[in-house]
């Protein structure tokens, strides 16, 4: 039996890299408990999103300009480039931002985030539709686990149906992959810092715009618990999230990544269980299995088609790069 020699040996795994992937994902499923737990409060959408988004932004922008390999990367980015991330923000981000705040208004934030994670369903079947190239059975066969995995989802939750909740939280992950189709001819070459500060500005832009036709503006929150959910959400997303993600990416490579970052859902399901008390029915955990277990598959099977698509504000699998939220 022939020996392997010193260099074909294959390298143990980056145990540091994983853990700073999932790390990265549980602070990712972090935003849905404070999002739910600030509308509890009564804090309205737009308002809410405006001030997280521009809060955001700063904390990247200050990231960026404190960096000499961001500041150095910001001249090589056209002004082409710089006008569609900011378009990609206002549009893409802000709009699936919006569908996934309004459906957890109605619906748990477990089952929220669970029907968010058909996004990589809808993004290989709309890959497929404009490569006319039929995917390989086991992506097939995740794409028809994920579709079966939202009809167990959208049923009863403490004996009531609130199919509309369900819709949005479906739609924007159908939103999300039809705009990452174009994210994917954006953000090469780009810091994942940089393309992030300029998409979550573009978000943080339409997000206050629309807040201030609508009468409200950005939010000024009035008690401590209102202040400690704003903040979670961009602390737990935006700063902590974001830098251990592209902490992670870079030692791990971004399809090990995709696979790990399915660990968000899980999270939140733990989380949604044990700090809101939110409990799925039977059937709906089946289907949230079916979902996740769908995301895997497609995220450790990626194709050429995906690599360098990555989401604006969280690591999605089956998208290989983070933009950055």
């Amino acid at each position: 039996m022939p020996v392997a020699s010193e260099n074909t040996r294959t390298p143990p795994p980056d145990l540091g890299g994983f853990a700073l992937v999932i790390g990265s994902a549980f602070c990712y499923s972090m935003l849905s408990i404070f999002g739910k737990r600030a509308l509890a409060l009564g804090l309205p959408i737009l308002p809410l999103l405006a001030t997280r988004f521009a809060l955001g932004a700063l904390i990247l922008w200050g990231w960026v300009l404190l960096t000499r390999e961001h500041r150095k990367a910001l001249s090589r980015v056209s002004p082409g480039r710089v006008s569609g991330l900011l378009v990609w923000g206002m549009v893409g981000f802000a709009g699936q931002s919006v569908l996934f705040f309004l459906a957890l208004r109605r619906i748990p934030a477990s089952l929220t985030e669970v029907l968010l994670y058909t996004c990589p369903a809808f993004l290989a079947l709309m890959l497929w539709a404009i490569t006319r190239r039929r995917p390989r059975s086991s992506r097939l066969a995740a794409i028809a686990l994920a579709v079966a995995g939202t009809w167990l989802c959208a049923g009863p939750i403490g004996g009531a149906v609130d199919a509309r909740g369900a819709a949005l939280a479906v739609f924007s992950g159908f939103w999300y992959a039809a705009f990452l189709i174009w994210m994917h001819r954006l953000t090469p070459g780009i810091p994942g810092a940089v393309s992030g500060a300029y998409i979550i500005t573009g978000a943080a832009f339409a997000c206050a715009s629309a807040s201030l036709l609508r009468g409200g503006g950005f939010l000024w929150p009035r008690t401590a618990a209102a202040w400690g959910n704003v903040l979670g959400m961009v602390l737990s997303a935006t700063v902590f999230g974001f830098v251990l993600f592209v902490a992670g990416l870079k030692r791990v490579g971004p399809q090990v990544t995709s696979v790990l970052s399915t660990f968000e859902p899980l999270g939140t399901l733990m989380l949604a269980a044990v700090i809101l008390g939110e409990k799925l029915a039977t059937m709906q955990w089946l289907g949230a299995a079916l979902i996740i277990g769908a995301a895997f598959v497609l995220a450790s099977t990626g194709e050429q088609q995906v690599d360098g698509v990555g989401p604006a504000d969280a690591p999605l699998p089956a998208l290989s790069e983070a933009a950055g939220k």
